[in-house]
């Protein structure tokens, strides 16, 4: 043991496992503000940082960090009250029972962090009141909700599309517009504070690491910027039309962008303007980049595909194109994605799928294994403040997963009209 200031005391613990890298897993360094370093760690894996009040009793579980090489930082909030520290460490890597084990034990309560469900499952329908604004999320209609993602100041942010509008979701749980008039039109393209550009019907998001926000806006055929200090502009209009629309990604520097069209991937650049980047599909849903490649699931199609950010060409991923539900435990290309729309990439690899007609939340590890995280089935809500994993339905039509820069997992239920979340968040003893 080494004293730290503040009476905070340090103790360093073997992981779970086995150590991936030869030495003994440990901690580096502390400062009592909230930093750890350990090095050793697993390089596809989770830490945890546990707290004591006393040595020999229970630990209580404060911050979870997912591990990509042997070395780490963390930063959790500093605690108010003398304590002893540990950090743990697990590995999920590998395609086995344990490792399946330590990600699912990860995570914990699920809950619902926006959405009254009040009046929702009418398409075309806006509930948006007035005195929603600043009220608490789980007090407010949305109206057909597609995505929501997280920025690096621990807010939601949510893009309502039959409110025409994208709302945030504050730490202290309240919503606010800042997108959006509420009122469906084709607002200002110049410099012009958001909350006064009318949008229409816009369903897909992407949040830039500087918290740069984009917008679909499908309605008006527009990918739309909205800067920190509440500006909005058009990054640029495609003549042709956009055709339902919902997946968009932007690199950062804005000089590539994709989004999807219908059956059409389309791709953007400032000097080229727009293009059909792959005309192949049957009916989009969502997308990601991960390295040189496009991940795009087909909802029409129930598949998931790589497509080359350099040439455009595809290559099947997961999914046989059946509409039965997943086999647990079995490979996910020989597999039925009944409606897949959403996808993310954990920093572990393997990917998160969403479904829309299956109503399932699933896992896909590295070695190709699907994994049912959590059951749904068509108007199902259920299941708040409970562990997220267990057989019960709690799911209704899915849009899309994303997982915030804690780790925590964000899904939105379109039809109902709700936003969940899965704590990245270990539970108490």
């Amino acid at each position: 043991m080494a004293c730290c200031k503040r009476l905070f005391w340090l103790w360093l613990m073997s992981p779970i496992l086995a150590a991936a890298s030869g030495g003994d897993f440990q901690i580096t360094a502390f400062d009592p503000d909230g930093q750890i370093t350990w090095t050793n760690a697993f390089t596809r894996g989770v830490c945890t940082v546990e707290t004591s009040s006393v040595l020999g009793a229970a630990w209580t579980p404060r911050q979870n960090f997912f591990t990509t090489n042997s070395f780490g930082i963390g930063t959790f909030a500093p605690l108010p009250t003398n304590a002893f520290l540990r950090v743990r460490a697990v590995q999920i890597s590998t395609n086995t029972p344990q490792a399946f084990t330590n990600l699912i034990q990860s995570y914990g309560l699920l809950h619902t962090i926006a959405g009254s469900g009040a009046d929702a499952g009418n398409d075309n329908v806006s509930y948006w009141q007035p005195y929603f604004e600043g009220a608490f999320a789980t007090n407010v209609a949305l109206s057909r909700p597609h995505m929501a993602l997280g920025d690096t100041e621990s807010n939601v942010f949510i893009v309502d599309k039959n409110s025409h509008s994208v709302l945030k979701l504050t730490p202290d749980g309240r919503i606010h517009t800042v997108a959006g008039t509420h009122n469906s039109g084709n607002g200002p393209d110049v410099a012009t504070v958001a909350t006064n550009v009318d949008l229409n019907q816009p369903n897909g998001l992407w949040i830039a690491t500087n918290n740069v926000i984009y917008i679909l806006d499908t309605g008006n055929s527009k990918v739309r910027r909205l800067n920190t200090n509440g500006m909005m502009t058009t990054t640029f209009t495609d003549n042709n039309g956009i055709d339902t629309g919902r997946g968009l990604w932007v690199r950062r520097d804005e000089a590539l962008v994709f989004y999807c069209s219908g059956n059409d991937l389309m791709k953007w650049t400032p000097s080229g303007g727009t293009s059909k980047f792959n005309k192949q599909f049957n009916e989009l849903g969502n997308i990601i980049v991960s390295g040189t490649n496009l991940v795009v699931t087909d909802r029409g199609d129930n598949t998931v595909w790589l497509v080359s950010t350099n040439t455009g060409a595809r290559t099947l991923l997961f999914g046989n194109g059946k509409t039965s539900l997943v086999v647990d435990g079995t490979l996910a290309v020989t597999n039925s994605l009944y409606g897949v729309r959403g996808v993310w990439q954990p920093p572990i690899g393997g990917y998160l799928l969403a479904t829309d007609e299956g109503a399932q939340l699933l896992y896909v590890d590295i070695t190709g294994v699907i994994h049912i995280l959590v059951n749904g089935f068509d108007d199902t809500h259920s299941g708040d403040g409970k562990w997220f994993y267990s057989l019960a339905y709690k799911f209704g039509q899915l849009r899309s997963v994303s997982m915030d820069n804690y780790g925590n997992l964000l899904i939105v239920e379109n039809d109902l009209g709700y936003v969940r979340r899965i704590d990245f968040q270990r539970l108490t003893p």
